[in-house]
C-alpha cells in the first residue's frame, strides 16, 4: 500500500512493509492497533493544493508543477500517496480516542499547494492539519519537524495561520530552499546527542512558553542519524530515540495527542533506516521504552 517501486534509488521504497513485520514480530507491541487507511478524497486534498496542480498530478503530466520531484510519476506512485494521506488524515481522527497515533507513511512536508518538491507530492500533515481546523476552527496545532531537511511546504503553507505553530529543526546548509518557520533551528553539520537534545529542549520549553497546542503532528524523520547517506549530523541511534522520548515526554506534559509520521531516511544501511522508525513506535507506543 505505501512501497513505491523507484528500483535502485536513494529513497528505502520498501522500507514500510519491514516497519510493519518488525511491530507484527515484537510481543510489547502485540495490544496496539493496525488499521489499513482508505485512500485520501480529493475534496481533503483541495483543503491544501491546488486545482490546476491536482490535475496535472492525477493525468500523470510532467508539467512545471510536477516537474520539481525527485520521484518518477505513474499511477502506483500517486496511489501511495493517496494511501500515505489518508493514513495522516485517520490519525488525525483517531487522535481523538488515542494520544498516541502513527502512520508508517507520510511527513511529506515538502510539497507546496501549486506544486511538488523533493520526494513529495502531496502534503499530507497540511491536508490533515486543515482538516482538524475545518472540524475544529478555535483549536491550535503544533507541527514538530524533527526530519534533517526544514519542512518548507508546511512553514509556506501557514506561513500566515497563528493557530499553527511550525517548528522545524534541520540541518542548515543542505535542500531545500528555506521558508520561515514560526521557530527555525539549523544546525550545523557534525553536530552530536548531547548538543542536539540540549537544543531540542530548549526549543521545546520555549514552544510550551509561547503557544498551547491542542493537536501534535511530529515528523519523526530518521535522517538526523549518523549513518545516513544524505546528512552531516552525528546523532546516534539510542540520540534518535531519545529525541522521541523528548517528544513523546512533551505530549504527555501538554496531555495533547500527537500523530507520529515516519517522513524521511537514507541510511547507507537500510536496515538503519527500519530500525529508527520501529524505535519511534517503541518509544511511543511502549511503557519499556
Amino acid at each position: 500500500m505505501y512501497n513505491l517501486e523507484l528500483g535502485r534509488h536513494v529513497f528505502p521504497a520498501q522500507k514500510y512493509s519491514f516497519i510493519y513485520d518488525r511491530i507484527k514480530k515484537d510481543p510489547n507491541l502485540d495490544s496496539i492497533d493496525i488499521l489499513a487507511p482508505e485512500r485520501a478524497r480529493m475534496e481533503d486534498l483541495e483543503l491544501v493544493h491546488t486545482f490546476n496542480y491536482l490535475e496535472d498530478l492525477f493525468s500523470y503530466e510532467h508539467s512545471f508543477r510536477t516537474m520539481h520531484s525527485e520521484l518518477p510519476l505513474s499511477r502506483s506512485i500517486v496511489d501511495s500517496f493517496m494511501h500515505g494521506v489518508g493514513g495522516t488524515v485517520m490519525a488525525m481522527e483517531l487522535s481523538e480516542t488515542y494520544q498516541f497515533c502513527f502512520n508508517l507513511g507520510g511527513g511529506y512536508h515538502h510539497s507546496m499547494p501549486d506544486h511538488a518538491e523533493g520526494f513529495c507530492y502531496l502534503n499530507d500533515v497540511a491536508i490533515a492539519t486543515r482538516l482538524f481546523q475545518y472540524n475544529n476552527p478555535d483549536k491550535k496545532v503544533l507541527i514538530a519537524d524533527l526530519d534533517l531537511h526544514q519542512g518548507n511546504g508546511n512553514s509556506y503553507i501557514f506561513k500566515d495561520d497563528e493557530n499553527v505553530f511550525t517548528f522545524s529543526m534541520h540541518q542548515g546548509n543542505i535542500y531545500p530552499k528555506k521558508e520561515d518557520s514560526d521557530l527555525d533551528i539549523s544546525l550545523e553539520p557534525g553536530i552530536k546527542d548531547t548538543e542536539y537534545l540540549k537544543i531540542l529542549d530548549d526549543s521545546l520549553k520555549k514552544i510550551q512558553n509561547e503557544f498551547k497546542p491542542d493537536l501534535v503532528f511530529y515528523l519523526a524523520g530518521a535522517d538526523p542519524y549518523e549513518g545516513d547517506s544524505l546528512g552531516e549530523l552525528n546523532i546516534s541511534m539510542e540520540g534518535m530515540m531519545e529525541r522521541d522520548r523528548r517528544m513523546r515526554n512533551f505530549s504527555r506534559d501538554l496531555d495533547v495527542s500527537t500523530i507520529i509520521v515516519t517522513a524521511g531516511g537514507y541510511a547507507k544501511d537500510p536496515e538503519d533506516t527500519v530500525s529508527i522508525h520501529y524505535n519511534s513506535i517503541r518509544v511511543f507506543c511502549s511503557e519499556e521504552f
